[in-house]
């Protein structure tokens, strides 16, 4: 039942933190939570010091409510509202006492549950269509994502762990070099979960693509093992300039300029006789658009160029002119109607 604004007349330091309302506004303020809080404090001014000492109080955790899921959340506030349940004591004097040892009770829960968290909490990066994101890992390394793409690794890598990071969608991979001589430790590994494959790699530059059922791993620099999960016993060494592609269940080298093959990076484009099907793949893959034909023979068109992917309408249009074709996006369908000239 939503509270009544008396509710709050009597309210106490632990009451305050005990309450969710009272905890969001502080770490994850919104409008209507001010409207609300700073009305409780034009009604009960003398509620206004015990708020500013609450606000204090959580603030100085930095506890980290987003990398909590609503399940998890629940849980957390189930966790603290069970070890802090406190027997009423009519002795008057003792109230404020008991209000602050249960303040700092919960000050300790709370911050050992937020350590916890986010200790051992995932990072989730997930780029909306058409765009790109640069991710810093913990330890250096640098990720460019690509659209429609997202990353997930643990927040904070141990020396005694091995660096991991799992891949949906596309993404160029700069790892930082840390194996140096002797045997290589567990922190000095880097593994990347993609699809269907392990990619290990000791201090390198790569691409990765994990779309429509089917991976690619191309390597700039540096050397990197791929492994199948179902096959870890068996390892393919890859060294620069290989492409290897993994659909079917099978593995696959592809003579490809691994160099155009990373392109997209830098916002372009390489194509060598490639299938116009492929291309609007490639629209709905990064921009989201489905594609409408009024012939399946555009299809089997090929297009051969260098062109730039920074604007998604300069880049239709491009494609629309090489090949005398009518490309009309459709904003409400987010569908491309494309018709022969």
């Amino acid at each position: 039942m939503k509270k009544q604004l008396s509710d709050y007349q009597s309210y106490t330091l632990n009451d305050l933190i005990n309450d969710k309302s009272f905890m969001l506004w502080v770490s994850q303020p919104t409008d209507e939570l001010d409207i609300k809080w700073i009305s409780i404090q034009k009604a009960y001014p003398s509620l206004t010091s015990i708020i500013a000492e609450a606000k204090r109080i959580v603030l100085s955790l930095r506890f980290e409510v987003e990398i909590l899921d609503k399940k998890e959340q629940q849980e957390l506030w189930n966790t603290i509202a069970a070890r802090t349940t406190l027997s009423s004591i009519p002795v008057r004097k003792f109230r404020l006492w008991s209000s602050y040892a249960a303040a700092a009770i919960l000050v300790g829960v709370l911050f050992a549950v937020g350590l916890l968290y986010s200790s051992f909490q995932q990072v989730t990066i997930q780029t909306p269509y058409g765009q790109m994101q640069i991710v810093n890992l913990p330890d250096g390394s640098k990720v460019t994502l690509n659209a429609n793409s997202n990353i997930k690794y643990d927040r904070s890598w141990e020396d005694n762990e091995i660096r991991e990071v799992w891949i949906e969608g596309e993404a160029f991979l700069r790892v930082n070099h840390l194996h140096k001589n002797g045997p290589v430790k567990d922190h000095q590994r880097f593994v990347v979960h993609t699809g269907a494959l392990n990619v290990e790699v000791i201090g390198t530059s790569f691409n990765v693509n994990d779309r429509r059922g089917r991976t690619e791993v191309a390597l700039l620099d540096g050397k990197i093992s791929l492994v199948l999960r179902n096959q870890e016993e068996k390892s393919l060494i890859l060294v620069p300039g290989d492409i290897v592609e993994y659909a079917g269940g099978k593995l696959n080298k592809k003579p490809t300029n691994v160099v155009e093959y990373t392109s997209w990076k830098d916002g372009k484009l390489y194509f060598r006789d490639v299938p116009l099907s492929k291309i609007f793949n490639y629209f709905e893959d990064i921009y989201g658009y489905k594609v409408s034909v009024d012939d399946p023979k555009i299809l089997k068109r090929r297009l051969s160029g260098t062109m730039s992917s920074k604007n998604e309408m300069v880049f239709f249009e491009t494609i629309a002119r090489t090949l005398n074709l009518s490309i009309t996006p459709n904003k409400a369908s987010h569908e491309l109607i494309i018709k022969a000239k």
